[in-house]
């Protein structure tokens, strides 16, 4: 029974992994599209010149750097990109077990000779897979899409390069793989799928509240440790490249969550 629910798994997602390159890449075409416009490029720099307290609150950085063709690569994409991750981490950390012990069924996947920590590990190794195809199939429209736009082709005008492109797309996994352990863990830890759902919500939106309004409060940075977002920050992967403390230390609270969803899996009364 080895790896079964692991097939399984990707057999009904593979075509989630093409859907969200597809939205995000749809994303991609639009902000290259809109920063393309050389009128509307110096017409964006002079807004961000007279509101860098607004560029700040959402994740901009710096005015000047944001104004950088790199800079509208992190803020315009990177920035909003992310969260159509987090909403689908949602909804894949509910599958791990939750949906299904809904739906009545997962007596029958309890039934097969498979240990229920392999069954949430299994799955969650499924979506890291579609999670990484859908970045990799991104990734190489963001590297091309930029590289074919005039104004945005020379991002090192902005102190990066396509590889901080390709990096700012990867940076995208830890932040992902963190939402859909800490879903999955709740749906081991309530009994109702809307109970976790919610509580899943909350976590991604109150993280970005929190992120946002920290920007801007005095002493704000250390209420801003309390959310993921401060160490997915988009801009200073474009920047300077990918923060590996920050990208291991996601990494590692998301392994240390994705034991703790199989630890109280394995010892769950499990509804029907």
């Amino acid at each position: 029974m080895t790896g079964v629910i692991f097939r399984e798994t990707l057999r009904r997602n593979w075509k989630v992994a093409i859907g969200l390159a597809i939205a995000m890449a749809s994303l991609s075409f639009y902000v290259v599209a809109v920063f393309s416009d050389s009128d509307l490029m110096k017409q964006y720099t002079q807004l961000l010149t007279s509101m860098g307290w607004a560029v700040q609150m959402f994740g901009g950085g710096d005015a000047a750097f944001t104004a950088s063709p790199a800079g509208m690569v992190a803020f315009g994409l990177f920035s909003w990109t992310i969260l159509i991750l987090a909403g689908y981490a949602v909804v894949a950390g509910l599958n791990i077990t939750s949906n299904e012990e809904e739906r009545g069924i997962m007596d029958v996947l309890l039934s097969a000779p498979v240990p229920r920590w392999k069954l949430v590990a299994e799955k969650l190794l499924a979506y890291l897979v579609v999670i990484l195809v859908a970045l990799v199939l991104t990734g190489v429209v963001n590297v091309l899409l930029v590289q074919s736009s005039q104004t945005l082709g020379d991002v090192s005008q902005g102190g990066a390069s396509l590889a901080r492109v390709a990096e700012g797309t990867f940076n995208m996994l830890p932040s992902t793989l963190l939402v859909i352990a800490f879903t999955a863990l709740v749906a081991t830890l309530v009994r109702r799928r809307n109970t976790a759902a919610l509580i899943a919500a909350l976590f991604v939106v109150g993280s970005y509240l929190i992120d946002i309004v920290a920007r801007t409060a005095q002493a704000g940075e250390g209420i801003r440790a309390l959310s993921f977002f401060r160490y997915y920050d988009a801009t200073t992967a474009m920047r300077d490249g990918l923060v590996w403390g920050n990208v291991l230390g996601l990494l590692a609270v998301a392994v240390l969550m994705a034991v703790g969803a199989a630890y109280f899996f394995q010892r769950r009364d499990v509804g029907v």
